[in-house]
């Protein structure tokens, strides 16, 4: 049951989403990638492969916290500017909330961010859950505080039961809506056989970022091109509006057929499409 609480803050969440970025339906639907998808290729040549990215038609960009940094070991300006230059935007990046969370939240403000996403925490017990309530509620103000939106990625634990309590119906149903958003990562609730398009009808508004990964139809433990797999994406973007989209993010873990650029054209085209 959805108490006077829970209502007005899903529907502050949303005024405040919209507020910040265009709903999905009012925008051109860029379709942007998670740099971990090119790790490799960013830490020997990052120039060389978001010049590659760019040609595919790639926008957005999102980075994550490597042996290198969130920027692959150029200067922040640096490179947000190459990205600029192409026509991307780095909008956002996972980092390690464990590793001087204040100084990532700090520098991703200075050059213009406008998200911090923790992409990996140990859940082991409900215990370790509640904790992570309380420093997400803090990270979460801390971000705030200087004009970033923190939030959250999922992965297969947080669907795990620790005395009768999920994880990530915990951080929904107790964490301001305003201090976190949640980025959807697909490929888990489907590993996990969890349904998106439940959450985002049960907390409408929440769920601004995707990562849009398969699933391989032979192997669920291997993930596949966009378009390619098991996973009713068109069923998924109908609910975009509800879910409160603004980002689409292709993400592949390395399972690239034949190789990666072909793979990454693929994933792209049957993005856009699926966006439109």
């Amino acid at each position: 049951m959805i108490t006077r609480r829970d209502f007005l803050l899903t529907t502050g969440s949303m005024a405040t989403l919209l507020a910040v970025e265009p709903a999905w339906a009012a925008t051109n639907k860029p379709i942007g990638i998670q740099l971990y998808t090119v790790r490799d290729l960013m830490n020997q040549d990052p120039v060389g492969t978001l010049k590659q990215l760019a040609a595919i038609g790639y926008t957005e960009l999102e980075s994550y916290q490597g042996d290198k940094g969130i920027y692959f070991g150029l200067k922040p300006a640096e490179f947000t500017k190459i990205a600029r230059d192409l026509g991307m935007n780095l909008f956002a990046s996972h980092f390690n909330f464990s590793q001087t969370p204040e100084a990532s939240i700090t520098q991703a403000a200075e050059v213009g961010l406008k998200y911090m996403i923790v992409p990996f925490n140990k859940l082991t017990d409900l215990e370790s859950s509640k904790r992570a309530v309380d420093e997400y509620t803090r990270l979460g103000e801390l971000c705030r505080k200087h004009g970033v939106q923190f939030g959250y990625h999922n992965h297969g634990y947080d669907f795990e039961t620790f005395d009768g309590v999920m994880p990530y119906d915990l951080f929904l149903k107790q964490i301001d809506p305003k201090l976190m958003v949640m980025e959807l990562e697909i490929y888990w609730f489907a590993r996990m056989k969890k349904d998106p398009v439940a959450y985002i009808q049960k907390y409408p508004g929440r769920f601004p970022l995707w990562h849009v990964k398969d699933m391989d139809k032979h192997d669920p433990t291997a993930n596949t091109e966009v378009g390619k797999g098991n996973i009713d994406y068109k069923r998924l973007f109908d609910h975009a509006k509800q879910a409160g989209l603004t980002h689409a993010l292709v993400e592949q873990d390395g399972h690239f057929h034949p190789s990666v650029w072909p793979s990454l054209t693929t994933s792209y085209k049957a993005a856009k499409t699926l966006a439109h």
